[in-house]
C-alpha cells in the first residue's frame, strides 16, 4: 500500500492538476491534509484564476450530465423564535424502481453559510446565486459569500441613497464579455407632481472586478405602486414580472440596459383571476399561468417567448396531486411545485411520475435556487471564466 501511494504521489504535477480540476471543492480542500506537497499544490491551484476557471468549466459539465440537482431552501422555524435554517435537498431525476414508480431519493441536510452573525437578517434577505457565489441583501447591507470555500464579503455602500428608495429586487449574475460578476439592484422612488403620484424606476450595478457601484439610467416611470415577482436569469439577462402592470422588465448584463415590454393581450383575456410567474424552460424565458382563487391548483399553463414581444402556449400541466402553485422547471422537464406549507412535489411532464419531500414541522420552507459548489472567490481575485 505504501508503494502504491508513493507511485501516486510521484505523478507529474500537470497530471494532478487535471485530476484535481474534477474534484468537488469540499473534497479538494480536505485533500490538503494528505501530504505537505498536496497542501502546497492545492493552495496554489485554488489561488490560480486559470485553475479556478478550468475547475468551474468541469463543474458545469458535471452539472449538465448529472442526474441530480441540489436545491437550497430557506426554512424559518416557528418553534425557535423564527430562527433561520437553510437546508439543501439533493434530488435524483427520473429515478424509478423496477415497478416503474418513483423512488424517494432525496437527501436533505443543513446548508452551512459562512459566519454572517450580525451582518444582516437572513430571514428578510433577498437571496440569489451564480457559480457557487450567493448574494444576500437587505435594505442596507449586501453580502457575497461562497460556502464551499468559506468566504464572505460585505459590499460597499450602494450609490443610490436609501431615503425614499424602495428596492424591488437584488440579483447576482455573470457578464461573460467583461469577465465580471455583477450585482443588480433595482427599485423605485415615489414622485408627486401636480397632486398626481408616480413611481420612478431606478437601478444600480456593482462590479466585483472594480469593487464599485454605479447607477444605471432607466427610462421607466409607473403610475401605481409596482410589485415585482422573483427574478430569473436567462442567456445573459435578468427578467422580472411587474405584477401590478403586466409588464416584463429585463436587464441585459452585457450592455447594462433596462428594457420593458407589456405582456400581450392574449395572455390577459379572461385571466384576471390568474397568477403569472416567470421561469426558465429549455433555455427560454417561460411563464407559469395558474388560478389564484382556488386553494388548490388543478391546471397550469406554460407559455414560452416566441420573439421579442410574442408568446406561445406550449403545454398545460394537470398535476395528479393537489398543489398550491408551481415553483420552477428543473432538469429533464421536471417541475418543482409547492403542495402545502411543508411539502414539495417534483413532477415529470412526460412520464407523469412524481416524487414528494417534506420538511420538518413548524417550518416554512421557501425555495431559493439550484446550487453548485465552486472555487470562485468573492474577493475578486480569481473569478476568471474566459
Amino acid at each position: 500500500m505504501t508503494l502504491w501511494i508513493q507511485r501516486w504521489c510521484d505523478l507529474p504535477e500537470e497530471v494532478w492538476t487535471e485530476i484535481f480540476s474534477w474534484v468537488p471543492p469540499d473534497s479538494l480542500i480536505r485533500s490538503k491534509c494528505v501530504s505537505k506537497s498536496w497542501y502546497s499544490l492545492i493552495n496554489s491551484l485554488i489561488k490560480s484564476p486559470d485553475f479556478v476557471n478550468k475547475h468551474l468549466r468541469n463543474i458545469d459539465k458535471n452539472v449538465l450530465s448529472s442526474t441530480s440537482t441540489c436545491l437550497v431552501f430557506c426554512c424559518v422555524s416557528f418553534a425557535c423564535g423564527w430562527q433561520d435554517l437553510y437546508k439543501s435537498v439533493t434530488v435524483l431525476h427520473d429515478h424509478h424502481n423496477s415497478k416503474g414508480n418513483r423512488r424517494e431519493e432525496h437527501n436533505c441536510e443543513d446548508f452551512r453559510l459562512p459566519n454572517l452573525s450580525g451582518k444582516l437578517n437572513l430571514a428578510l434577505a433577498n437571496r440569489s446565486h451564480c457559480d457557487g457565489i450567493i448574494c444576500l441583501a437587505n435594505y442596507k447591507t449586501l453580502v457575497l459569500c461562497n460556502p464551499a470555500i468559506n468566504e464572505s464579503r460585505i459590499l460597499p455602500k450602494p450609490c443610490i441613497e436609501r431615503r425614499g428608495f424602495v428596492s424591488l429586487g437584488v440579483v447576482l449574475g455573470y457578464d461573460s464579455r467583461a469577465n465580471d460578476y455583477k450585482v443588480v439592484r433595482f427599485g423605485h422612488n415615489r414622485l408627486i407632481r401636480d397632486q398626481s403620484e408616480s413611481f420612478k424606476i431606478r437601478a444600480e450595478v456593482y462590479s466585483l472586478r472594480s469593487d464599485s457601484w454605479k447607477e444605471i439610467r432607466v427610462q421607466l416611470e409607473l403610475d401605481c405602486y409596482p410589485h415585482a415577482g422573483k427574478g430569473i436569469f436567462c442567456k445573459g439577462a435578468f427578467y422580472w414580472h411587474l405584477q401590478t402592470h403586466n409588464t416584463i422588465v429585463s436587464f441585459n448584463m452585457f450592455d447594462e440596459v433596462f428594457r420593458s415590454a407589456l405582456l400581450p393581450n392574449n395572455l390577459l383575456v379572461e385571466r384576471r383571476d390568474h397568477l403569472i410567474q416567470l421561469t426558465v424552460w429549455n433555455e427560454s424565458v417561460a411563464l407559469f399561468i395558474f388560478p389564484q382563487i382556488e386553494a388548490v391548483t388543478k391546471c397550469i399553463e406554460v407559455w414560452v417567448t416566441d420573439g421579442p414581444c410574442s408568446w406561445i402556449k406550449k403545454l398545460t400541466i394537470r398535476p395528479p396531486v393537489d398543489v398550491a402553485f408551481p415553483v420552477a422547471f428543473l432538469k429533464n422537464d421536471e417541475v418543482l411545485m409547492k403542495a402545502n406549507r411543508r411539502r414539495f412535489v417534483l413532477y415529470n411532464i412526460h412520464s407523469q411520475m412524481l416524487s414528494e419531500f417534506t420538511f420538518a414541522e413548524n417550518t416554512a420552507p421557501d425555495w431559493d435556487f439550484s446550487y453548485v459548489r465552486s472555487l470562485v472567490s468573492v474577493q475578486g481575485g480569481n473569478q476568471s471564466r474566459s
